[in-house]
């Protein structure tokens, strides 16, 4: 039997209250112990998720620890799907941890992180799925991806999955029958269309991998590296994106050593700014951490601002920087327009292998509206639409792409009309897969390593 877990579920410091769960069959027991009714009834005749307005006393000593509210969420309708009461409490870093400290002495023990959340997955209140929701909802930084995380704990998310896993399931149910009964065995019709059927899961599970890349930058933000050689206006390009003088701006060549990383928000989404060492064929020995600071960061970047300056020609530095990044999603940016433009940009489209190049001057403003607008472009999906339906974790995205290596088998299996046992070992594999991904089949470790990244309290 399950014990009786408590935490503090609001962050920590000062505020107007604090709340503190407590989850498990003693849930009530421990209250009973530590709060009195105003009502001068005793604990036990307080309504099920109504407020009730109390003290919190030290059992030992009678001392008052604080006035506030209880609520109690009888089992199983409650979040955790246990007895589960929530105390608000003043929002005193003394007072809440008073009252923690008291639930803890009368029989309770301290959650896990993720522990509450946890329990209700195990309880069969919520999905593997949706139980990741609850901390990309917390954590979202976008209302994009806020909206994203909510459409996944509401169960879109599981209900699509649920769709791949029945509809294959009764592809594995035909192909048992025939395995059972080897005399009746799968005419070619019957192989032929269980292979179309899988196929056309197959093609489904693909289109939502596929939006895995977009999701991503929807939960984490677009990670855009400005890189260039030196002094073409990087750093200067940073503070006019962020709108303040965060770089050092100077008119010597390598002033930037390091990597600054910041970020900006455009309209309803987040982005990380990379100002980075400028790169040139014979750097100073400091400069020479610093680009390779820089190489690593343009091997972690959604996007690259190859910056270029206007007023000059392309020299050998631009040169190596264009053939270096030649790999990398990129946008060329042509600064300091606001100078006399020597910069011959009519081949540059070739050189670059990208279409868009921006005209803009970092130093008086002139064309940074372009560059937001394309930047949040990219960071919004492009011609993916908002309602869609996109995952944004590494380990949906692997499952999903581990589910299609099998499907690819069962087909070409069938294609090739093998034997129902062998086919249905990869049929299974499949749906094995799938089942991890909302919780259906499980271990262990999975969970820990799930409900590890919870804050105590959730």
């Amino acid at each position: 039997m399950p014990d009786t877990i408590a935490a503090i579920a609001t962050p920590p410091g000062e505020g107007g209250l604090h709340i503190i769960r407590l989850s498990g069959p003693d849930s009530l027991k421990i209250l009973k112990q530590v709060f009195k009714p105003a009502t001068g009834k005793s604990v036990e005749t307080i309504t099920g998720r109504r407020a009730t307005m109390g003290t919190f006393n030290n059992p030992d000593s009678g001392d008052l620890l604080d006035t506030g509210l209880v609520t109690w969420f009888p089992g199983p309708r409650s979040f955790t799907g246990e007895d589960v009461v929530e105390i608000s409490c003043h929002g005193g870093v003394l007072v809440s941890q008073g009252i923690l400290q008291v639930l803890l002495h009368c029989g309770s023990r301290l959650a896990d992180p993720g522990e509450f959340t946890r329990r209700a997955f195990v309880n069969g209140k919520l999905d593997l799925t949706q139980a990741e929701a609850v901390t990309d909802l917390i954590h979202a930084a976008s209302e994009r991806a806020r909206t994203n995380a909510l459409s996944h704990l509401q169960g879109r998310l599981s209900k699509k999955l649920e769709g791949f896993y029945d509809r294959l399931l009764g592809v594995l149910s035909h192909l048992e029958t025939a395995i059972d009964f080897p005399e009746e065995g799968l005419e070619f019709n019957q192989k032929n269309k269980m292979r179309c059927d899988v196929q056309q899961v197959s093609d489904e599970i693909t289109r939502l991998a596929d939006t895995f890349k977009q999701g991503r930058i929807v939960r984490d933000g677009l990670k855009v590296v400005l890189v260039g050689k030196p002094n073409v206006g990087k750093s200067s390009l940073l503070n006019a994106l962020l709108d303040e003088d965060r770089a050092i701006v100077t008119p010597h060549p390598g002033t930037t050593r390091d990597v600054l990383e910041e970020r900006i928000k455009l309209k309803d989404l987040h982005l990380t700014i990379l100002d980075t060492a400028g790169i040139r064929e014979h750097p100073e020995s400091i400069e020479e951490v610093g680009i390779a600071r820089t190489r690593r960061a343009l091997e972690q970047a959604d996007l690259a601002l190859v910056i270029l300056d206007g007023s000059q020609t392309l020299d050998d530095d631009d040169r190596r920087l264009i053939e270096e990044t030649k790999e990398i999603n990129r946008c060329a940016i042509i600064n300091k327009s606001d100078l006399p433009q020597t910069l011959k940009t009519d081949n540059l489209s070739a050189s670059l292998k990208t279409e868009k190049q921006i005209s803009l001057s970092a130093k008086i403003g002139e064309g940074l509206d372009r560059l937001k607008d394309h930047l949040y472009g990219i960071a919004a999906g492009g011609n993916l639409a908002r309602e869609s339906l996109i995952i944004t974790r590494e380990r949906h995205h692997q499952a999903l792409t581990r589910s299609l290596e099998s499907l690819k088998q069962v087909c070409q299996s069938l294609e090739e009309d093998q034997s129902e046992d062998l086919i249905a070992v990869d049929m299974n594999s499949a749906l094995e897969i799938l089942g991890s991904l909302t919780g259906k089949d499980y271990a262990t470790d999975l969970l820990d390593q799930i409900f590890d990244d919870f804050c105590i309290g959730k």
